[in-house]
């Protein structure tokens, strides 16, 4: 189900290639609460809420099947009363609210998910998930894997190094050491000193009156560090600045302790049991089930035996720029595709990606295509056969995109299919994959064809690989009877 390459630009998977093996160590109260916030009013019939869970693990599988890492773990914070922070300073993150009441019964959902994945979920008696993630990511980087911290806590920004980063995937970016100096301007392992001038209202830590988060990290570069700044206070400009300097030096160095990550943590795991494996599905199914999570379900169940499950889609404007973007599922087989055109609409790039997934089958097989495109859907199993009657298909000019509809045709001649609709933008899996994909290949194809127009080149289009061959089985092509279709107001049919 892990094929990132697939959608990589060339730089891109040389990069990747070169930095495995990698682990990611997942920040998981930062995923949670961003899960809860982000999807909201979602429950089971029975009135349970779901939506912490739902959005955590969707946002869970987004990042093993574009990141594909070799080992993972999830890390959770203690309750705050019970780490070192609170027993040296009582106000550590006493600002805080507490856990809303329906997440509160969520988080034991969570974390059977995890078990379910085999995914192993970490914590640590005294410590937070920061301290835990810094003692991991520095153990194991320096035995020359590749870590990778996922979090949107800038706090962590303090153990990147060339083999540690960031990656937050709400904005979808990578911090190195380049974007921990363009942050802070100062490197990483003096980020503690500018929190402890500075304080961190989020943290509730109290730093120096009067110390803002900028002028800390002038200091903190002008003297080297929290101590030389305490140290030559004397050649600091303004006289009340000073006096704080002189007054809270003491509070400035707690909040130094209280900003600075641990890397002592005594948490003995071997590399090995961090490392990926198959979800147990006798497990999962059923809880995803009693979840009521329908659209996860479909990830991990797969198709029929000797069936092949085509999802498909297209993104462009009226004659401008296009992408598609195809799924192909066969028993634990799984290929994504995708691909650009210049110049297309977005019915011809929905008919188009169907074109692609099919001929990716090195045989005659038995398909089921899915699509959100009614008109993609609709063309194939209903108004095609009065068209092939009518002699329409091979008359010129008499279809708009008369073209692909032969391609399909001819396609559907080869191949067993039946083409089912499913509702665009509703939370289907795979759907959304291909949409992601499609956009993605629009963006990317733009961009090379710029570069390639200012240098003089002609695109060149690059070519995919074939699904491996499939029994074919002769059965005659189904036709799906009914199927939800939008109307607009005048009774016209919403085909895209």
């Amino acid at each position: 189900m892990c094929d990132s390459s697939a959608t990589m630009k060339p730089s891109e998977l040389q990069e990747h290639l070169k930095s495995s093996p990698q682990l990611y160590l997942l920040d998981g109260s930062s995923y949670i609460y961003r899960a809860y916030y982000g999807i909201r009013d979602l429950a089971t019939s029975g009135g349970m809420p779901t939506n912490a869970v739902f959005g955590f693990t969707k946002m869970l599988l987004d990042l093993l099947r574009e990141h594909c890492p070799d080992y993972l773990t999830v890390v959770f914070d203690r309750p705050r009363e019970e780490t070192f922070r609170r027993e040296i300073y009582p106000e550590y993150k006493a600002n805080r609210n507490d856990m809303p009441e329906d997440l509160v019964h969520q988080i034991p959902y969570i974390k059977q998910i995890l078990h379910a994945l085999n995914i192993p979920a970490l914590d640590a008696p005294g410590f937070e998930a920061d301290d835990v993630i810094a003692t991991l990511a520095r153990r194991y980087a320096a035995e020359g894997v590749q870590v990778t911290v996922v979090t949107g806590d800038k706090d962590l920004l303090q153990i990147v190094d060339d083999r540690i980063g960031l990656l937050d995937t709400m904005k979808d970016k990578r911090s190195g050491p380049q974007e921990v100096l363009e942050r802070f301007s100062v490197p990483a392992e003096l980020v503690p000193d500018v929190l402890g001038l500075a304080g961190d209202t989020a943290d509730n830590i109290p730093g120096v009156p009067g110390i803002g988060e900028k002028t800390a990290a002038e200091l903190v570069r002008r003297f080297g560090s929290l101590e030389g700044v305490l140290e030559w206070k004397s050649l600091v400009s303004g006289q009340k600045r000073r006096q704080n300097l002189h007054t809270y030096a003491d509070q400035a160095r707690l909040s130094k302790i209280l900003a600075t990550v641990r890397y002592d943590v005594t948490l003995e795991i071997p590399l090995a049991d961090l490392q990926r494996q198959t979800p147990n599905l006798s497990t999962l199914i059923p809880l995803l089930r009693e979840l009521e999570f329908e659209a996860l379900e479909i990830v991990f169940t797969p198709p029929a035996a000797g069936v092949v499950e085509l999802f498909s889609d297209g993104s462009g404007r009226d004659s401008g720029p296009g992408g598609y973007g195809v799924i192909l599922r066969y028993g634990d087989h799984e290929k994504e595709l995708s691909g650009f055109e210049p110049k297309s609409t977005s019915q011809r790039m929905e008919l188009l990606a169907a074109i692609r997934g099919l001929e990716a089958l090195n045989n005659p097989s038995t398909v089921r295509v899915f699509s959100d495109s009614q008109y993609l859907v609709r063309g194939m199993s209903q108004w095609i056969h009065g068209w092939i009657r009518n002699d329409r298909l091979n008359t010129p000019e008499a279809l708009a995109n008369q073209d692909l509809w032969k391609q399909l045709a001819a396609l559907s001649d080869k191949h067993a299919i039946t083409w089912e609709w499913v509702r665009g933008h509703a939370g289907h899996p795979f759907n959304e994959r291909c949409d992601r994909l499609a956009k993605r290949a629009a963006e990317a194809g733009m961009w090379t064809a710029e570069v390639l127009r200012q240098s003089g080149e002609k695109i060149m289009e690059e070519a995919t690989n074939p699904l491996p061959a499939v029994p074919a089985q002769q059965e005659p092509v189904p036709v799906r009877k009914e199927s939800e279709f939008d109307v607009e107001e005048d009774g016209q049919l919403r085909l895209c």
